[in-house]
């Protein structure tokens, strides 16, 4: 459900929580206004001070736990598109003529790198390109090539387990693009804050400019807060992207034909 918002760029989704807090704020405000009303029929309606903290210490905690979950997603996100690409690298650096001396290795780590361009591109990581699965599929199988042609078993071994690597690491990221969204989380959250306006207010019922001078300022945190979260919801946005993912600076292999 909120996929859709997260995937929007910053600028949209900074609109979308400012749209949302205008209309929590002017609920509010009419439900300051019919409480200061029914306050001067009926006095022993004013709370006391503390009351509105029950509910604004559990938003509290609520909003903190989803902070947590987003930065781990985020850091679990970095690391396995980092690992992807450090063993890209080491795939390619085995490959070379210096190492395995492979003229077919270079094809296949390219048409990997094209396919999971496309998994960054299409969806955001969501999708898995069958392309890139039939790519790692080739570079496993060329380890037993590579033992028939009599390779050394040191640089055999290495090229095995980094493709081990490989597949793994892309794995990771295919199942944190897949469920980066906790819309649960997300939407208790939000009905939370939907009540510490109605609290705020409550508490306020005696003094309404008072009331609406802080239920402005909560609208202004909270608006800042909500951004910068839904900024970082998905991983596969912003500084973790494509470009910076897909090994730049590694030149194309080449080698010498034998």
């Amino acid at each position: 459900m909120f996929d859709t918002l997260f995937d929007l760029d910053a600028f949209w989704q900074l609109l979308v929580f400012c749209a949302l807090s205008a209309i929590m704020l002017a609920i509010s405000f009419l439900w300051l206004g019919l409480l200061n009303r029914r306050f001067a029929l009926n006095p022993k309606l004013l709370p006391v001070g503390p009351a509105f903290v029950p509910v604004t210490t559990v938003f509290a905690l609520f909003l903190g736990f989803l902070a947590v979950d987003v930065w781990n997603q985020q850091r679990q996100a970095t690391d396995a598109a980092l690992k992807e690409r450090a063993a890209w690298v080491r795939l390619t650096d085995l490959a070379s003529a210096d190492a395995l001396n492979m003229p077919a290795g270079a094809p296949m780590l390219l048409r990997y790198r094209k396919a999971i361009a496309q998994e960054w591109d299409t969806a955001s990581n969501r999708v898995e390109n069958p392309e890139a699965s039939e790519a790692l599929r080739e570079l496993r199988l060329a380890t037993g090539a590579l033992s028939r042609q009599g390779a050394p078993a040191a640089l055999v071994s290495q090229w095995l387990r980094a493709v081990d690597e490989l597949e793994e690491a892309r794995l990771r990221r295919l199942l944190i693009g897949a469920d980066h969204t906790d819309d649960n989380q997300w939407s208790v959250v939000l009905v939370l804050a939907f009540f510490v306006y109605f609290m705020i207010a409550a508490a306020h019922l005696d003094k309404p400019p008072a009331g609406r001078l802080i239920l402005v300022l909560f609208a202004l945190s909270t608006t800042v807060a909500f951004w910068q979260l839904s900024m970082h919801t998905n991983p596969y946005k912003g500084a973790l992207s494509r470009n910076g993912m897909l090994a730049p600076g590694v030149s194309p292999l080449v080698i010498p034909k034998p």
